[in-house]
Parts: structure tokens; C-alpha cells; sequence
């Protein structure tokens, strides 16, 4: 029975070859030596490795429980798992883990065959290993990577990594550690056991499967932004570009591609790095024209996002590359794959945020066009999201193109924005309110007819500080329009939905100081002339003059400035509440002198406008010296600044300062205001042409104003143009139409070619922007629902003209012959009007 056949094998050993469970048993009880009966042939092979080699698991069981030796091996060296695992007998070896033999570690043996010399062997080990550690949709991540960690899995892959043998063999073992590679504890170990120059060096290997796993592999260390710092200094970067350069297998670029991304989106210092890497952008660009694979576009779209973001100089070398057109063909041309689509829509914000240059160039190439389309058609929020922003970040910092943008994305639209669950989204609604609110040609009834005030109000409970912000502003400006003109509706509205105790709360309670003082400075204008919504705010125990006043002493500068403004918002032509603030604690000149002094414009101009508001309950200056001060230094800036916020911000405060006290305007007629102000008129910026134009109006009640400026019109007409476009809210003096009704009976001369345009149309988007200068019937109704208010904004305008009126007769006469400084001097000799 035991004597060998011709092929060296006894009865036994074709039992357990054959799966005869019942025979071995027979075999074994009759004799148990031949539990380990080795076969007579070259692979001296026992009965338990014939079971193995047969995939039995039946026998095997059987074999192990009647005791036979597990850790036996033949001739070759080969045990139980390393037969598993040349025939691939997955299940097999699961059985075998399960049963957790001593004297047979499947895991520990499976990678000592994983780091063999031998292709066939390292092969064989990676596959089973691979499969061992299979990640399931269920799951996730395999349960068995711990496993597969605890006994040193890592450090073997990257042994084979280094390892001399053809890097077909190695791929298993790349795959294997791409499969748990997720968990943080497995890059910690790869990077400690000097996995990281390993990978990069297969970079350069000729078989492309590896170059794509090693990319990987790249890509996900690199995810740990202090292990992208390593890969970087290993010189991934210039391999990786050099793969970019000469593969063309989109299955290998993507995983590439990826890697380059997620290396520069782990820090300023890496993008600038991979940005300025000799070829690397023209080769990402590239790559739109000779690719369409959708994988490829994805990772490309994400790369350019990753690569540019915050980085002006890879911003404008990606733009001087060409990269504007193919990311606005991908918009336009991916609109069945919604994720390529919405990648490239937020490479567009990327491309654009704070880089005037960029902007331009996208807006040129149609972007903002297509993005509106988009942002109308598609009401999916997540897209609708990206489209927003980007099309904010195309529309940068200047205020005349973010109104338009604004007005583009309209005011039902922005209110949609602020209901919907998207915090990105409600920001950029609140600001899209908060600029259409502004200006000359402000939409605060348009906002107010569409019920947009309530969802503002209840933002103001956010989380997130920068929206509480940005809602605190938007119902600032939605108050109050060019030259402090209340809205009393909007007022009103803010009051019924119970904003005036959320502003206080955010006032009293907030942490940070620039939302305390935000919220107060609102508070003042939201009151501002309305005396029912004083009353409301005094009632409310919490509020108190002192809290504002503290702020004047805060460390930051900006909370210093906000609390002046926001005093001044209260004391603005209100002598009761100036009375309040000086029996509170009142106010010092200290205060205000180092923004008066200020290299800073825009705390300049504001700390001007302060004191000529609180000038009567300052105590440290003499009325007369601190509004001197105020008014002079307003007009300078008029005069001097380069920047159009603080011209149309001066042009603004000079508005609000003409209908105050008797003889402010005087004073400002009498150092030049007019001629600054009309030289204004000719700026290219709506906003300060506009805000310039209303203070011209303001000033057409005063006699020597209305001389001035009836003479710049007359001599060059097309500032009466711009004077009457944005002055339908207001009225102009009587004798100052009619003195310009005298001249154009007379004659007037021709208006020069070049002139600012007064509509601007999006379409054109060269830098002087030509449009046909309307004429004054065209003017009149070119605006549409722009230059239309109800009824509730001309009364407005009207009582302000009125009260303006009523100062004119009592205004101060000023002598030609005095000093500039002498003559606002006797500004404060007046009333407080």
C-alpha cells in the first residue's frame, strides 16, 4: 500500500491530490507515519502539500485537524502559501489565515515571497496580496490592511520598489499599497522607509503601468502637505513633468497630472515651485489640445485650479499660455458630464480671484457671457455655487464691475442666493445686494419691492462671521444712499423683522470688535432721520452710547475709524443725539488725529467727515479749527487721490456735508470743491462720476456753487450731462436750471469725442469703453428700472432738497479775498441745521 507508483507517488498521496477524505482517514488510523510521507518524486512533497497544490480545502482541513505538519516544505522551498499563491488560491489562503496557525504565518510568508529575487515568485505574492487586501464598495478600506501593516507590508513594497527585478514583476506590490494607502500610519511608514525617492525614481521607468501606479502612489503621499515638501525636494516635480512631456496615454497622464496638482496645492512655496518649473504650464496646456479623454480634462481643469490658486505669477503665465479658450471650451462643450464642467467652472475662479489681468482676459474671451447662461439654465445648487463664485471672482474688486455683475446676475436671483443653504452663496448675494444698494443709480427699492430685506435680517444669525459681515454692510447701504438720504422704507422693513435687536445683539455680544462696531455703525444708519426707530433702539436696554465710545479707544485702527463713523452716522443733523453722546462721555480731537494724519486715504477721508460731524461736541478743538480741518482735507482728496473708492467716498462725504449746517457748502465752494468735482465727472468710473454729480447738485444751491458750475457746464457741456443723469433723485437748484435753460438759448459749443460713456454695456470690454453720449431726452429713460425709483425715493429726495433749500438763505457769506483756511474757518459760526 505505501510502495510508490512510477510517478514516486504512494496510495496517500493520490487520496489527498484527489480529495479521498474518507480513505485518508482510513490511511492515517492504520498508520499515522504516513501523515508525512514525502512523494518519491523531485518535489519531495507531503500529503498536506498535495491537498494545497490541489486547492482542496476539504482535505486540508482534514489533514490539519488529523495533525499533520503545516510549515512543511518540497524541494523547491515551497510551503503551503507560497503553492496558494503561485496557483493563486485565494480562498485557500483566506481558509488558512482563518484557521491562524502557529507555525504557518500566511501574511508573513506571502510578503517574504513578495520581496523575492525571483519575477515569478514577487508576481505571484503582490496578485494574492492584492486581492487579500481588495477594497469593497461596502467598506471601504479592507479590514485586513492592519493586518497586512502590523507585519511590515510597507517597508516590503517599497523593498520591491528598489528591488533590481523587471518592474512588470512589482506592479502587484504597487497596487497592494494603493489599497490601504489611505490610512495615514501607511504614507507615515512609506515616507519613513524611504518609499518616496523610490517611487520617483520609477518615474523613469520604461514600463508605463509603473510610471502610472508610481504616480499614484506620488499623488497620495503628496496629500500630507509636510510629506509634498519631501516629494518635492526628491525631484518629482521635473520627473513628473518629464512624463507629461513624452507619454501620451491618458491612462498614465491623469494619475500625472494629479500628482502635479495635489503637490502644488500643499503650499504658496510648492505652487510657485511647480508654476515656475521650466516647461510645466505650456505642457499642461497643452494637453487640452491633444487630449478629450474625459478622465484627463477632469484632472487637467483641477490641476489648473490647484496650481494657480492665490499665485498671480502661474495665474498670468497659465493666461499668457492660452489656457483662457480651452477652459471656456470645456465649459461650453462638457455640458453632459456635469463634474468636467464644474471643474473647469472653478478653474475660471481660480484663474480670476484678485488678478485684474486674468479677469480681463477671461472676460474677453466670453467667460462671463457663458457663465451667466450657466448660472441661469442650471439650478443645481452645487454648480450653481462654483458659477457664482467664479463669476464674483471675474468681476475683482472694482465697484462698478461688481454692479454689474450684480445687476447681470440680478436682484431675484441674489435673493435666491441668500435663501439658499449654500454659505457661499449666501456671501455672494449679500454682497451682490450690498453693491446694487450703492451709488448713485443704487437699487434699494428694486431690493426692497422683491422682499429682499427679510432673508438679509435673518442671516445676520449665521455662523460664519465673514456673511454676518457682509449682511451687516448690505443693510448699511441699503439705508442710506449718496449724500446720507435716508430710505425709510427699507428702514422701516429692517425694524419690522426685528433686525434692530439682532443689530444690538451682535453690538453687545459679538466677539469680534469689528462685528460690534459694524453692527452699531448700521445701527446709525438705519436710524438715521427716523426718529420711530431711535426710540426703538433707546429703549433697548443693551444699547448705550458708552459701548461706541469705548470702540474709539480699540487697539485696531479699524475699529477706531467704524466707532467715529458710526457716532457720526447718530449725530448726523440730530443735536439731541449729539447732546446724548457728549453727556455719555462725548469725544476727543485725540481721537481723530491720527487718521487725519494718516497715510492711508480711506481713513483719512472718513476721520475728515467725523470731525465736521462731531465737531460742536468735540471739547479738545475749537469748532471752527476742527471742521476747518475736516472740510480741507475732504477737498484735497478730491483734488489729489488716485483712487476711486476714496474720490467717490470723498465726493459722497461732501454730498452728505452740504445739506448740514449753514455755510458748509460755502466754505466748500470757496477751496475750489467745484472744479475738483467736475474735473471728477470725467472719470471713466460710474461711481465716482456719479457720487460727483450729486454733490454738484447739492452745491447748485449755493449762489457762488451755482455760478462755478454753471460756467464749467457751459464751457464744456457734457458735464451737465453727467450732472442730470445722476440727479433725477434730486433736485437741482431753480435758478441753476435756469441759468443753464439762459445758455442753452444762447448757444452752447460741441461735446469733444472720447468722453466717458454714461450706460456701459458688458459686451464691450476694450479700456475706453465708447458708447454714443446720450442726449438729455435719451438720458432721461435709457436707465430702465436703473434710474427708476417709486414714489417713497423722490419724497425722500425731495425733503432732502428741501431742507437743503432752507438752509441756502442762511449760509455764510465768505470773502474772495481770504485764505483758504480762513475762510472754513467760519464754517461753524452757523446753526446746526
Amino acid at each position: 500500500m505505501n510502495e510508490p507508483d512510477e510517478n514516486g507517488w504512494s496510495h496517500i498521496h493520490q487520496c489527498a491530490f484527489r480529495g479521498f477524505v474518507k480513505s485518508l482517514e482510513r490511511f492515517v488510523e492504520n498508520d499515522r507515519d504516513l501523515l508525512e510521507l514525502e512523494t518519491a518524486d523531485d518535489l519531495r512533497q507531503t500529503p498536506f502539500l498535495l491537498a494545497i497544490s490541489s486547492g482542496l480545502q476539504d482535505t486540508v482541513a482534514c489533514l490539519i485537524d488529523m495533525g499533520a505538519k503545516t510549515n512543511v516544505t518540497n524541494s523547491q522551498n515551497h510551503g503551503a502559501v507560497e503553492i496558494c499563491a503561485i496557483k493563486e488560491f485565494i480562498s485557500l489562503l483566506r481558509y488558512l489565515i482563518s484557521r491562524d496557525l502557529s507555525n504557518l504565518p500566511v501574511w508573513k510568508n506571502l510578503l517574504k515571497m513578495m520581496s523575492s529575487d525571483l519575477e515569478e515568485e514577487a508576481e505571484a505574492a503582490g496578485k494574492c496580496l492584492r486581492t487579500l487586501t481588495d477594497r469593497s464598495e461596502e467598506l471601504g478600506i479592507n479590514p485586513d490592511w492592519r493586518t497586512f501593516y502590523d507585519n511590515g507590508g510597507v517597508p516590503t513594497v517599497v523593498k520591491v520598489a528598489k528591488n533590481t527585478m523587471q518592474d512588470y514583476a512589482k506592479i502587484p506590490a504597487f497596487q497592494t499599497l494603493l489599497n490601504i494607502i489611505e490610512m495615514p500610519e501607511v504614507k507615515d511608514q512609506l515616507v519613513s522607509s524611504g518609499g518616496v525617492p523610490a517611487f520617483v525614481k520609477l518615474l523613469k521607468s520604461t514600463n508605463t503601468f509603473a510610471v502610472q501606479l508610481s504616480a499614484q502612489i506620488i499623488k497620495d503621499v503628496a496629500e500630507v502637505p509636510a510629506y509634498a515638501e519631501t516629494v518635492s525636494q526628491n525631484q518629482a516635480v521635473p520627473n513628473l513633468l518629464k512624463v507629461l512631456q513624452t507619454v501620451h496615454d491618458p491612462e498614465v497622464l491623469i494619475p500625472v497630472v494629479e500628482a502635479v496638482g495635489t503637490i502644488a496645492l500643499a503650499s504658496p512655496k510648492l505652487r510657485s515651485a511647480v508654476g515656475s518649473a521650466q516647461g510645466m504650464v505650456q505642457s499642461l496646456v497643452s494637453l487640452f489640445d491633444t487630449n478629450n479623454h474625459p478622465g484627463l480634462l477632469l484632472a487637467l481643469t483641477n490641476a489648473v485650479s490647484q496650481i494657480v490658486e492665490g499665485d498671480k505669477a502661474n495665474q498670468n503665465a497659465f493666461v499668457a499660455e492660452g489656457i483662457t479658450q480651452h477652459i471656456v471650451s470645456v465649459v461650453m462643450n462638457q455640458i453632459r458630464n456635469k463634474d468636467i464642467q464644474a471643474s473647469a467652472v472653478e478653474a475660471i475662479h481660480k484663474l480670476a480671484d484678485s488678478n485684474k489681468q486674468t479677469q480681463k482676459d477671461l472676460l474677453d474671451k466670453g467667460a462671463e457671457r457663458l457663465l451667466m447662461q450657466m448660472l441661469k439654465k442650471n439650478r443645481a445648487e452645487a454648480l450653481q455655487e462654483k458659477t457664482a463664485m467664479a463669476l464674483w471672482a471675474l468681476a475683482g474688486d472694482n465697484i462698478d464691475e461688481k454692479r454689474e455683475m450684480a445687476g447681470g446676475i440680478g436682484v431675484q436671483m441674489l435673493i435666491e442666493f441668500v435663501n439658499s443653504m449654500s454659505e457661499n452663496l449666501h456671501y455672494i448675494g449679500s454682497e451682490g445686494l450690498g453693491v446694487l444698494a450703492q451709488g448713485p443709480l443704487n437699487q434699494q427699492s428694486v431690493i426692497a419691492q422683491a422682499n429682499g430685506i427679510h432673508p438679509l435680517v435673518r442671516l445676520m444669525k449665521s455662523n460664519k462671521e465673514s456673511i454676518v459681515l457682509s449682511v451687516i454692510k448690505t443693510l448699511r447701504h441699503l439705508c442710506v444712499g449718496v449724500g446720507k438720504v435716508p430710505h425709510e422704507r427699507n428702514q422701516n422693513t429692517i425694524s419690522q423683522s426685528r433686525g434692530i435687536k439682532f443689530l444690538i445683539a451682535l453690538m453687545v455680544h459679538s466677539a469680534n470688535e469689528v462685528v460690534q462696531v459694524e453692527a452699531a455703525f448700521t445701527l446709525g444708519c438705519v436710524s438715521l432721520g427716523n426718529k420711530d426707530i431711535l426710540e426703538e433702539i433707546f429703549q433697548n436696554a443693551d444699547f448705550s452710547y458708552v459701548r461706541i465710545l469705548k470702540m474709539l479707544y480699540a487697539r485696531e485702527p479699524l475699529v477706531r475709524m467704524l466707532a467715529g463713523s458710526a457716532l457720526a452716522a447718530f449725530a448726523y443733523n440730530n443735536l439731541q443725539q449729539q447732546k446724548e453722546i457728549a453727556e455719555q462721555g462725548g469725544v476727543r480731537f485725540s481721537c481723530f488725529v491720527p487718521f487725519l494724519q494718516s497715510d492711508d486715504e480711506y481713513f483719512r477721508c472718513c476721520a475728515a467727515y467725523q470731525v465736521v460731524i462731531l465737531a460742536r461736541i468735540i471739547p479738545d478743538e475749537e469748532q471752527a479749527k476742527s471742521s476747518a480741518a475736516g472740510i480741507k482735507l475732504l477737498v484735497d482728496l478730491l483734488q489729489d487721490s488716485r483712487s476711486e473708492e476714496v474720490q467717490a467716498l470723498a465726493a459722497d462725504c461732501v454730498a452728505s456735508l452740504t445739506h448740514t449746517r449753514a455755510g458748509v457748502a460755502a466754505a466748500i465752494v470757496a477751496i475750489n470743491a467745484v472744479d475738483h468735482l467736475c474735473q471728477m465727472l470725467l472719470s471713466e468710473a460710474e461711481q465716482v462720476r456719479g457720487t460727483a454729480a450729486i454733490a454738484l447738485g447739492y452745491l447748485s444751491h449755493d449762489h457762488k456753487g451755482e455760478r462755478l458750475i454753471l460756467q464749467r457746464c457751459r464751457t464744456d457741456p457734457y458735464l451737465m450731462k453727467v450732472i442730470r443723469y445722476y440727479t433725477k433723485r434730486i433736485r437741482l437748484a431753480p435758478t441753476f436750471t435756469e441759468g443753464w435753460q439762459h445758455y442753452r438759448k444762447v448757444g452752447l459749443p460741441p461735446i469733444p469725442e472720447g468722453r466717458p460713456s454714461l450706460v456701459r454695456r458688458r459686451s464691450q470690454r476694450d479700456d475706453a469703453r465708447p458708447i454714443t453720449i446720450l442726449s438729455f431726452e435719451e438720458s432721461s429713460t435709457a436707465r430702465g428700472s436703473n434710474s427708476h425709483e417709486d414714489g417713497e425715493t423722490s419724497s425722500r429726495s425731495s425733503r432732502a432738497t428741501n431742507h437743503h433749500e432752507s438752509l441756502h438763505n442762511s449760509r455764510l457769506s465768505l470773502t474772495s479775498q481770504r485764505s483758504q483756511m480762513s475762510r472754513v474757518s467760519l464754517v461753524h459760526t452757523g446753526e446746526e441745521g
